[in-house]
């Protein structure tokens, strides 16, 4: 763990209301006025690439990428447990910021979410498949004329997919994947489905995301019935009734798609917690202490996992909720902390393993 410099305004010190007035200041904005923005008026514009790609087993993943001229490298960036590329705000803004670093970017929509779901209803998985979607992506991409050294970042549902990401890089033995930077990774969902029950707040947030799947699923048995077509069983048409929470929705969609027994067994296998101490390439984890969608005492189980550790780096912080991380910009830099530090650690991963062998092939030329 390395010591953070992580500077919370007095109005934020609080995880919820971080996560809240985050989520309005900038989600909102993002929704109603897109690239005018405010805070993304001074980068540069994007020529974004729509395409299918092709994920692991054949799934069809929808997304959009850019290439600047003279890229270093290539961040495939995940969104979390629900919205779209559309409605990620942080991805886009990062996104943004990478490009203008010179990094080729590319936002999609995984398994079971945004158009990817009307292209294919293979469910999502928590990361279980979807950590080989992200190393055929990356394949794919290389393949467009991105370099081919790409870093995976993601957001919450979206860092445990990066974790597995390079997991599945490892076990595939890819070359293209160097490295993993993710913010509030979701990490355990048995303990933090669980906790989250044990308070007013924490009921509350699991309702409105468990709204927000119900509505997933309705809108992919509309768009897998068209036209009298069968739906698959899990997609049936009196499935959306059946889901009346987040392990409701697993329960319901994935696990007997993906051959797990029951949801406690489905969680325990794709949890990211245990992959910590278990992944080979250079990561980052930028988590908070008072992130009011995890349980509170993951925090010292995820430093001892990471103690030590000669790959993994953690950040952890005081404060900074759920996707919030904000601070007072500065002459220096802008608020949001906890992007800079991802693109921080992604330069360092360059400058690391390709900054330094690009020298070394240049004083060997010359020599």
């Amino acid at each position: 763990m390395i010591k953070s410099n992580y500077q919370v305004p007095w109005y934020l010190r609080q995880g919820l209301v971080h996560t809240l007035w985050a989520s309005k200041r900038y989600g909102k904005r993002w929704e109603e006025q897109g690239e005018q923005a405010a805070w993304l008026r001074r980068f540069p514009p994007m020529i974004w690439r729509e395409k299918v790609f092709t994920g692991a087993d054949d799934v069809p993943l929808w997304g959009v990428w850019s290439c600047p001229p003279r890229a270093k490298g290539t961040l495939i960036i995940t969104y979390g447990i629900t919205g779209t590329v559309e409605q990620a705000w942080y991805a886009q803004t990062l996104a943004r910021k990478a490009y203008e670093q010179g990094w080729a970017v590319l936002l999609y929509d995984w398994r079971f979410h945004g158009k990817t779901a009307e292209l294919s209803g293979v469910p999502c998985s928590d990361g279980w498949r979807e950590g080989w979607d992200q190393v055929r992506l990356a394949e794919q991409l290389v393949e467009l004329g991105c370099p081919p050294f790409v870093g995976l970042v993601g957001f919450s549902l979206g860092g445990q997919l990066a974790l597995w990401g390079l997991k599945a890089a490892e076990w595939e033995k890819s070359r293209l994947i160097g490295f993993g930077a993710v913010l509030c990774p979701a990490l355990e969902s048995n303990r933090s489905l669980t906790w989250l029950q044990t308070t007013w707040v924490g009921r509350r947030i699991e309702r409105v995301l468990t709204e927000e799947l119900r509505a997933f699923v309705a809108q992919q048995c509309g768009f897998h019935g068209r036209g009298g077509a069968s739906l698959p069983e899990h997609l049936s048409p009196d499935v959306v009734n059946r889901i009346d929470s987040i392990m409701g929705f697993d329960r319901e969609i994935v696990i007997n798609y993906y051959g797990f027994p029951s949801v406690r067994d489905y969680y325990e296998q794709t949890s990211g917690l245990y992959l910590l101490d278990q992944i080979r390439q250079p990561y980052l984890v930028i988590y908070a202490a008072d992130d009011p969608m995890f349980e509170p005492d993951l925090v010292p189980e995820i430093e001892a996992r990471m103690a030590g550790h000669p790959d993994g780096t953690l950040l952890l912080t005081t404060h900074g909720g759920h996707l919030g991380h904000l601070t007072d910009p500065t002459p220096q830099e802008d608020e949001f902390w906890g992007l800079n530090r991802l693109l921080e650690f992604s330069q360092h991963q360059w400058e690391q393993q390709v900054g330094q062998r690009g020298l070394l092939h240049q004083l060997t030329v010359n020599s």
